[in-house]
C-alpha cells in the first residue's frame, strides 16, 4: 500500500546565482533607452532577462561571456516546491480513503539559507542574483511501503524560507511521515509568473536599476 499526498496551489522554482555587474549594467542600459520610467524599464530589465535570450545572449558575449537563459546560469541554490504561504492545501491518499487537509497546524521543520553563504562565492566584479517563476499547480509525493491508517498528526513540512534572501517566499521541499521522507515529483501545472529578479551587492545590500547607472 502507498501513501500519496498532493499539493495544490503555486509551485515556486528559486534559483540564486551569480551575474557579472557589467552584463546587469548593458541591460538596464538597454532599457533605459527604450524607457524613460524606472516602472517601465525594470519591466524590460526582466523581459530580457527571462525571455530575450537572443538579446541577453548578445549583451553576454560582448563582455566575452556565454548566456543560456535564466535556467542554465550556475547555481548557488536551486529549489523546487509548493509555495507554503499561498492557500496550500494537501489532498490524501491510502488505503482506498482519500481527504484533504490544509498545510495550516500542521508541524514544519525550517531551513533558512543564509545570505551570507553566498556572498562569498562572488567574484571581484559579480552580483548576486535571485530568480524564479510561479506556477499554478500540483506536487506529489509518496511514500510506497505505508502501511495505515493515515494519521495526519504524524506528518512534517520540510520548508525553506528565504528571507534572509530579500525574498518572501516560503518553499515547501519535502514531506516526511513518521520521520520517513517521502519522494517528490512535479504534478500538473497551469501557467507561470516570473519573479522580479533580486540583486544583491557583495557588501549584502539590495540593489535597484540607479546602482548599475
Amino acid at each position: 500500500m502507498a501513501l500519496y499526498i498532493t499539493t495544490q496551489g503555486d509551485i515556486d522554482q528559486i534559483i540564486v546565482s551569480s551575474l557579472p555587474r557589467a552584463f546587469v549594467q548593458k541591460i538596464y542600459r538597454h532599457c533605459w533607452g527604450k524607457n524613460n520610467t524606472p516602472y517601465f524599464a525594470g519591466n524590460c530589465f526582466r523581459g530580457v532577462l527571462y525571455f530575450d535570450e537572443r538579446l541577453a545572449g548578445k549583451y553576454a558575449e560582448d563582455l566575452g561571456l556565454l548566456w543560456r537563459g535564466w535556467l542554465s546560469v550556475d547555481k548557488f541554490y536551486h529549489r523546487t516546491g509548493s509555495s507554503y504561504e499561498h492557500g496550500l492545501t494537501l489532498a490524501v491518499r491510502a488505503d482506498g480513503e482519500a481527504s484533504t487537509l490544509s498545510s495550516v497546524g500542521i508541524p514544519v521543520l525550517e531551513t533558512r539559507p543564509q545570505l551570507g553563504d553566498y556572498l562569498g562565492r562572488l567574484g571581484e566584479d559579480e552580483v548576486l542574483c535571485l530568480l524564479g517563476s510561479v506556477d499554478k499547480g500540483e506536487m506529489v509525493f509518496s511514500l510506497p511501503d505505508f502501511t495505515g491508517p493515515f494519521d495526519p498528526d504524524k506528518l512534517v513540512l520540510q520548508v525553506d524560507r528565504l528571507s534572509d534572501l530579500y525574498c518572501e517566499e516560503a518553499v515547501v521541499t519535502g514531506l516526511a511521515y513518521d520521520g520517513r521522507r517521502l519522494s517528490m515529483e512535479s504534478g500538473d501545472s497551469r501557467g507561470k509568473n516570473m519573479i522580479d529578479p533580486l540583486l544583491v551587492g557583495r557588501d549584502g545590500k539590495l540593489l535597484d536599476m540607479y546602482d548599475f547607472a
